[in-house]
């Protein structure tokens, strides 16, 4: 099995996996109870929290824990929307973002909300100008991804900020940063901003485990409520084990990511060139793009055709995001970036980790002659 397809989800690593189940099976206190076993299980989850709080340079009270980054997302956007909305009603974001963002701010609409859809340029970058224009009075959030869960651009999250803080201070900052961290040095002390979410299982942790990040003073309403779990703001009994995992899948893939960003990248890199001789057209900007991601296309071929021909070979990529592709037939991100509709309904995208290696990348390469020339191209 040749798996290029760590966009949409990473594997568990051994080790990680054993602790998970070690604190499944031996430590599986409920870590809101008052006898010593729930105490000692609340101190280790604490532990986690600053573990992950010291990789993002923040304070551990600015971390909360969530199921997955699509609940962040939902809590940030909807809790600041209606703990704000005596100021103003206006929300900014772009037109590539997840569709987690996209969705959910549809939501907001039909509830009289605003939102502005900032454009892109053809290597999938925001206008920072038309950023700029569209931050009113009553602009209360601008939500924007470090890097695209497609093609893999990284916008410029840090010029973002102070551009926003620049025209109203009061505008608050959030930062999808799902796709960046394991594949770009990221933390909150660089990357600045009021709110940012992560998901734990795109960066070797398990599914089950989402990780939101809120400034000291910000202004938002609990999304989940009930208990008095994570300070009173997200309710529910936290998932311990998965919590317990995430802080060390975050610690492994932070670290040593220079080394292993080289060698990703070097396979990314000689993929594109091999594609290229094949006839394809590369979208991912690979200058400005996390090293791991490839999104390209062959003229006149569906995308689908080609995925589902190597998944018969057990080579496993996808065509557009994984919470859309079931759904859509074509990338909604390549068409913000001027591409047409079979163009964009041809994107297929190789995302890599460091589990992978340069044969998987050879093997690729001639299953997908095969399927190139079966298919006549």
């Amino acid at each position: 099995m040749i798996y290029f397809d760590n966009n949409a989800t990473t594997p568990v690593e051994s080790e990680v996996a054993d602790l998970i189940l070690k604190y499944m099976t031996k430590y599986y206190a409920n870590p809101n109870s008052i006898h010593q076993f729930g105490v000692n299980i609340e101190n280790d989850l604490e532990e986690a929290r600053e573990q992950i709080s010291d990789v993002f340079k923040v304070l551990p009270t600015e971390i909360f824990f969530t199921s997955c980054a699509t609940e962040s997302i939902n809590w940030v956007l909807k809790g600041v929307a209606k703990a704000n909305k005596n100021r103003g009603k206006h929300i900014i974001t772009s037109t590539i973002e997840h569709s987690a963002v996209i969705n959910t701010l549809k939501q907001l609409e039909r509830e009289d909300f605003e939102v502005s859809y900032i454009n892109v340029n053809d290597k999938g970058v925001i206008d920072l100008n038309e950023l700029s224009k569209n931050i009113r009075h009553d602009t209360i959030l601008v939500s924007l991804m470090a890097a695209n869960n497609e093609v893999g651009t990284l916008e410029p999250v840090e010029d973002a900020y102070k551009l926003i803080k620049e025209k109203n201070e009061e505008t608050y900052f959030h930062i999808d940063a799902v796709q960046a961290i394991g594949k770009i040095p990221f933390d909150l002390d660089r990357y600045k901003c009021d709110f940012a979410s992560f998901s734990a299982h795109k960066f070797h942790g398990p599914k089950g485990v989402g990780i939101f990040y809120k400034r000291r003073g910000t202004r938002i309403f609990p999304f989940i409520t009930g208990g008095s779990q994570e300070n009173g703001m997200r309710a529910g009994t936290q998932n311990v084990p998965g919590i317990i995992g995430t802080a060390m899948a975050l610690k492994k893939s932070t670290e040593n990511l220079d080394k292993m960003n080289s060698n990703i990248k070097n396979i990314r890199d000689h993929l594109a060139e091999e594609l290229l001789s094949m006839g394809a057209k590369i979208v991912t900007p690979i200058k400005n793009s996390v090293p791991n991601t490839l999104a390209f296309f062959f003229p006149n071929v569906r995308g689908d055709i080609i995925v589902n021909a190597l998944s018969e070979e057990e080579i496993y990529v996808s065509t557009t995001s994984a919470c859309s592709s079931k759904i859509k037939s074509f990338s909604r991100v390549m068409e913000s970036m001027g591409y047409k509709n079979d163009e964009a309904s041809g994107m297929i995208r190789i995302s890599l980790s460091h589990l992978n290696n340069d044969n998987e990348a050879e093997l690729f390469l001639i299953k997908l002659k095969n399927v190139l020339k079966f298919l006549n191209y």
